[in-house]
């Protein structure tokens, strides 16, 4: 089933759960119908004073604003390839001042659109990647195909190892690989201002499950644990799927926002409450699994790239 393109609108939904949801990815009750075969360009939007909101309704993809040029995060599936660059100009950005582009993971709803993207807007744009993500997209690559190759491959440029920090202009952006999701997943820190407020802004872009292996559990386990340290001083969480952590409803109270009210997206009590729910489901999971007994067939993802 081919996926609408569409106008640029947003698609607003209401979350079977508001709080945390459960994964596997837990079983992430994102909303009935919602999904790569159906999803839309949501109407882009300015976030803070320097992040901006140039993803769809199903997955996100956002630009940094520095004094030095944008960083982009994510480039979508290749249907959608063009989307950040209109939503881009619609803000006012130019997606041409793109210097660096970060894939958080090696999915193809978050990096199937970055060769179209860059050969088209920003062709000087460095690609950021970490090496386990880098051969994981090569692989995926490889099974589909030439055409896969050709539509959507890029050379290797910059790979992220653990604790690097992108510097532009006088922003930076910390990065962290916090596998689970896939073995090179990323979680990035960086700060947002809001009316000339500063606070810090928490990526985590592998917040699912997506194996009832194990092994991959524990490293999910291992990774949200750290979070939860790395975390502990931010008070904006984003993710890399606006359903998990009621986004559009923030978008709506944004967009509401009468002068001197807060930002809605400027939540940190959230932040602990989501990493424990998340500690405390996959140590069921992983107890679940010990227990089961051998052979007996294992609760499956969903298959998705997530």
């Amino acid at each position: 089933m081919k996926r609408q393109t569409g106008a640029m609108l947003l698609t607003m939904f209401v979350l079977a759960a508001l709080v945390i949801p459960g994964a596997f990815a837990q079983e992430s009750p994102r909303p009935a119908g919602l999904g790569e075969a159906t999803a839309k360009a949501a109407t882009p939007f300015k976030m803070f004073d320097n992040l901006y909101y140039v993803g769809l309704d199903f997955v996100c993809a956002y630009v940094i604003q520095t004094n030095d040029g944008l960083i982009m995060v994510d480039t979508l599936f290749d249907t959608f390839w063009d989307t950040p660059a209109k939503g881009m100009q619609a803000l006012g950005l130019n997606p041409a001042n793109v210097k660096y582009i970060i894939i958080t993971h090696a999915h193809d709803d978050h990096y199937a659109g970055l060769k179209k993207f860059k050969a088209t807007y920003a062709p000087n744009a460095r690609v950021m990647m970490s090496e386990a993500d880098w051969a994981l997209m090569e692989s995926t690559l490889q099974r589909q195909g030439a055409e896969a190759i050709a539509g959507k491959g890029v050379p290797r440029d910059m790979i992220i190892k653990d604790g690097d920090e992108l510097k532009l202009g006088t922003t930076t952006v910390k990065m962290y690989i916090t596998p689970g999701h896939t073995d090179g997943a990323l979680s990035l820190v960086y700060n947002v201002t809001d009316g000339g407020r500063t606070y810090q802004a928490f990526n985590w872009a592998g917040p699912t499950l997506q194996s009832p292996e194990i092994p991959v559990m524990e490293k999910f386990l291992a990774s949200t644990r750290r979070i939860q340290g790395l975390a502990k001083d931010s008070q904006v969480w984003l993710h890399s799927h606006p359903w998990s952590v009621s986004f559009f409803q923030k978008y709506e109270k944004l967009a509401a926002r009468k002068a001197g009210e807060p930002n809605p997206f400027v939540n940190p009590a959230e932040i602990p409450v989501f990493l424990q729910g998340r500690v405390t489901d996959t140590e069921k999971r992983i107890a679940d699994a010990k227990a089961r007994p051998a052979g007996a067939p294992q609760r499956g993802n969903r298959g998705g790239a997530n």
